[in-house]
């Protein structure tokens, strides 16, 4: 019991303050989140990011108070740390004197007796127990002073393998019923922290998100309209193409039946004896030019 309370004293502070700084991070993230103008959409997203951060928060609300309960009874005021301190646990055994004395004897003797005052009292009362028969000393004395070295030469051999040996049983125990569980907490809480991180930032990515999808949509309705307006643009074109196309060949035709109607009448108002009298006139004017040809070309 001792173990764990010395244990809890020294774990208390910072499960505290870690469990308080994650709730804090946790709870101002999406309060920060929540205060931003985000759109219809991301309202229900939102709202139970708030539910799931107001959860959270009461379970850490509990075991806040949890370890400040413990922590009241444990270490409040009302306790007398002067008469009644908290236990601390030595890491190596007090020094001791011919293998079993604790040394503290010899210290409280020492003012008093100097430094053999210590041996001497052992070994006169000794010698008083053996003089005055209080201490008999029988055949089977002998096994004491067997008992005695056979003591010594297994503490001396094997003592410090067996320490070593305990030690390594100790902090096992400590690993085990303390660090490892403090570490574990440790990476438990940095993983909450993590994880609110992540998801103030998937409830800030929200209204981003909202209005990218809005943009996209618009950027879809304008290429859609300007996809029409190009068929508008098309369909106007061709058919402004066949109005001017129609135009051009109603003029061609009338052009051309203008023209035939024009030599048709033309062609009529003309006599036989005119006909011949150009032709006539026609091939005067030949043998006129050819013989001037042929003049230009004597000389």
């Amino acid at each position: 019991m001792a173990f764990f309370s010395s244990g809890f004293v020294l774990s208390k502070i910072p499960v505290g303050k870690c469990l308080r700084c994650s709730r804090l991070h946790f709870s101002n993230g999406l309060k920060s989140t929540s205060g931003t103008n985000t759109p219809s959409g991301a309202a229900d997203y939102v709202k139970k990011s708030e539910e799931l951060a107001n959860k959270y928060t009461k379970h850490i609300d509990d075991a806040v108070n949890r370890w400040a309960k413990c922590d009241e009874i444990y270490s409040g005021k009302e306790r007398d740390f002067q008469r009644f301190p908290a236990v601390k646990y030595p890491l190596t055994h007090p020094k001791v004197r011919l293998g079993f004395l604790p040394d503290s004897w010899f210290q409280a003797l020492y003012p008093k007796t100097g430094v053999t005052g210590p041996y001497l009292f052992l070994f006169g009362t000794s010698a008083f127990l053996i003089s005055k028969e209080i201490w008999v000393v029988d055949p089977h004395f002998i096994e004491l002073g067997v008992f005695v070295i056979v003591m010594t030469g297994l503490i001396k051999k094997f003592g410090p393998s067996f320490s070593k040996y305990l030690d390594k049983q100790i902090e096992e125990v400590e690993n085990t019923r303390y660090y490892q569980p403090l570490k574990a907490l440790n990476s438990h809480l940095d993983r909450m922290v993590a994880t609110a991180d992540q998801e103030i930032a998937r409830a800030s990515a929200v209204a981003s998100l909202v209005n990218a999808k809005v943009e996209n949509v618009e950027l879809q309705l304008e290429a859609a309209y300007r996809e029409r307006l190009q068929q508008v643009y098309r369909a106007v074109h061709r058919r402004l193409d066949y109005h001017v196309e129609r135009e051009n060949t109603r003029r061609r035709f009338q052009q051309q039946h203008m023209v035939n109607w024009v030599v048709d009448q033309v062609v009529r108002g003309i006599t036989p004896v005119q006909e011949k009298e150009t032709l006539s006139q026609c091939i005067m004017e030949l043998r006129r030019l050819s013989q001037l040809n042929k003049t230009a070309t004597m000389a």
